[in-house]
């Protein structure tokens, strides 16, 4: 018979191994590292939204299998809008951490807590993540690059840069498909 509610999940904490500890430390570690980023690249500290942000990157910690790291992702992204941070390279460290967590959860999520993930596919993932990472590095150069240049608004342009977007999205998740599974 099983429970329920909060014994559950602290059950589910207790019989993780330690790479799934980990992971789930990551999840809590990456968020906070991102609120923290917040004021030191220059947006504008809410003590209410950050404390908000803690206590939901400690759910996500809980229970990285539920929809709380969307949530996470979605809430922290917010926040950052709000903030209104310059475009430094806190920009890009702030990535990485939200990527961190995501990354975090993700591999949390693949099975029971007890799961120990074999090196396979974690090396899969290593490969993911350079190139996520360098994604991020290149889209920050062409953001910085295009601050500089102060160009004024066009719409042509922000349709075509979408219609490009979602043309890479869908040669990722072709490509990204063709991998099997994991």
């Amino acid at each position: 018979m099983s429970r329920s509610g909060g014994g559950a999940v602290l059950d589910r904490v207790a019989l993780s191994s330690p790479q799934q500890k980990l992971f789930r430390a990551v999840a809590l570690a990456a968020p906070c590292v991102f609120l923290a980023l917040v004021p030191l690249a220059g947006g504008v500290f809410h003590p209410v939204f950050t404390a908000a942000g803690v206590l939901l990157a400690v759910v996500v910690a809980l229970v990285p299998d539920s929809h709380a790291p969307l949530g996470l992702v979605v809430y922290l992204g917010g926040l950052w809008m709000i903030a209104d941070p310059g475009l430094d390279l806190w920009t890009l460290a702030a990535a990485a951490a939200l990527f961190a967590g995501h990354l975090a959860c993700a591999l949390a999520s693949y099975g029971p807590p007890g799961l120990v993930l074999d090196r396979a596919l974690l090396a899969r993932w290593r490969g993911r993540t350079s190139v996520c990472l360098a994604a991020a590095v290149l889209v920050w150069l062409a953001a910085t690059t295009l601050a500089f240049l102060d160009l004024p608004p066009d719409a042509l342009a922000v349709g075509a840069a979408l219609l490009v977007l979602l043309g890479w999205v869908g040669f990722l998740t072709v490509r990204l498909g063709q991998d099997g599974p994991d």
